[in-house]
Parts: C-alpha cells; structure tokens; sequence
C-alpha cells in the first residue's frame, strides 16, 4: 500500500488526536483499503487495553505521590479504560450520586496513562466520519453514498455532544472538518464486496469503539 508517512496532530486533551495518512494511489480493492484501515486502530486499541490492564496493577503497587494523575472527569470518559481501571483498583472511579467530580484527580502509573489515551485516540479513529481509518471501513463496507450519509450523522452527533460539553468530541469535530472530510479516494476495482468475515471485525471494531467512547454511568 503506497501511502505518506503519518502527520500526527497534537491536542491538548489526549497528547495527539489521530494522524492522516493519504493514499499516493488508488488501493487495488475494497478488502485492500479495509485491511489497511482496520489494522492499526484494532492493533492500537486492543495493545492499549493490555497496557491499562499492566499499568493499573502497577499502580495497585506504586507510591501514589509518585505517580502522575488524571481528573476523574476523563477516566470516565470510556466505559472500556474506565472499567478496567476501576475493576483492578477497586472503586477509585466511583462517584455517590449527586456528588460533583470537580478537582477529584486519580493517581495512575504512566504506563496506564498511555494505555488510556491510546484507547481513546484509536477509539476516534475509528468513528465512520470522513477519511479516518473508521471512515474507509464504512465507504468499503456501505459504499460511497451511504457511507456520506452515515458519517455526516455521526458528525452532527459529535457536534451536538460536544456543544453539550464534551471538549474531546468538539475537537475532535474541529479536527475531522480541518483535514479529513469527505470520502477517500476510489479503489481501482470496486465491483467486489468485502467479504463477510470482514464485516464481522468491521462490527467488533465499531463496537469497541463505541464502547470506549461511552462514559461510565
């Protein structure tokens, strides 16, 4: 696959909010384009939650005074790192109903903290908007007029749900709009579908993601 090396762009809430990546030429097929876009952000997401997982347990066993810390408000921000965090160190992310979450910080080994970001930024990545890695599974998977339609649902969405006070959404959106609107560039031969084993990861991914991008009520 003939690509440019990742531009990665910063962001102050995560450390980077994804990279873009542009085809040089045209994928040979739909399965082509889909493994291409599938892979790192699976990749990402599954090796963060092992990360969490190790960096959570490290941090049952570390001095807190020595460890970084997150506002709580994040961690539970992802019902996936979120879970996995509170379920090792247990009940460091509850909240009593009722009660305000400001300024509450959660010490957490560094090696958690990546992890945690990491899902994240992957989780983003693959949201069927535009030409991210999530955009490209749902143009080989929809095809090109429906996958507009699904991705510009999804935008407003993050629209909406960032106006309602969600600053990694409403960044998110600023970034999608400022560099990877539309859909990607045709393969050279779209008459064949994706086969169906593929839409099945394409199925987990989405739903991975959406899990890791829901907050924990």
């Amino acid at each position: 696959m003939n690509t440019t090396f990742p531009a990665f762009v910063p962001s102050l809430i995560t450390g980077t909010t994804s990279s873009v990546t542009t085809f040089k030429e045209p994928p040979k097929t739909k399965e082509a384009m889909f493994d291409f876009a599938v892979a790192g952000p699976l990749a990402g997401m599954v090796s963060s939650i092992i990360a969490i997982g190790i960096g959570s347990q490290l941090t049952a066993t570390s001095d807190p005074s020595t460890l970084p810390s997150l506002p709580i408000e994040i961690l539970r921000q992802s019902s996936v790192g979120g879970g996995i965090i509170d379920s090792v160190l247990k009940g460091s992310l509850y909240v009593p109903d009722g009660a305000t979450m400001t300024g509450i910080l959660i010490s957490l080994h560094p090696i958690a903290v990546a992890g945690y970001m990491g899902l994240v930024v992957n989780a983003l990545s693959l949201l069927p908007i535009g030409t991210t890695d999530g955009g490209r599974i749902a143009m080989t998977w929809f095809g090109r007029p429906s996958k507009l339609v699904v991705g510009n649902l999804f935008m407003t969405s993050l629209l909406l749900t960032g106006l309602l006070g969600s600053d990694l959404f409403l960044f998110y959106f600023s970034f999608v709009i400022a560099f990877q609107t539309g859909n990607e560039i045709a393969c050279r031969d779209e008459t064949q579908e994706i086969q169906s084993w593929r839409v099945g990861v394409a199925v987990a991914a989405y739903c991975l993601s959406f899990l890791s991008l829901v907050p924990i009520q």
